[in-house]
C-alpha cells in the first residue's frame, strides 16, 4: 500500500463515495471491514479507506466456503 494511510470517519467514507455511513458500521460490526476503536471508553470508531475497498473486493464466501 503506497496511499494515504490516515483514519477516517464513517462520514469521511460516505463523502468520498466508498459506503454510506450506515452501511459501513454494519459491515464493520459483522467483521467485512476492518476497522479501529478510539477515543474514550473506545467508541469511536475510524476506518482506513485503502483497507475498506480492499475488504470490499474480496469474493463473498458461499455456504459451501463457511462448511
Amino acid at each position: 500500500m503506497t496511499g494515504d494511510h490516515r483514519l477516517v470517519t464513517a462520514d469521511e467514507l460516505e463523502k468520498l463515495g466508498v459506503l454510506r455511513k450506515g452501511t459501513a458500521f454494519r459491515m464493520s460490526k459483522a467483521g467485512i471491514i476492518p476497522s479501529y476503536q478510539c477515543g474514550v471508553k473506545g467508541r469511536g470508531i475510524r476506518f482506513r479507506v485503502e483497507e475498506v475497498l480492499a475488504a470490499l473486493r474480496r469474493p463473498a464466501k458461499s455456504e459451501e466456503q463457511t462448511s
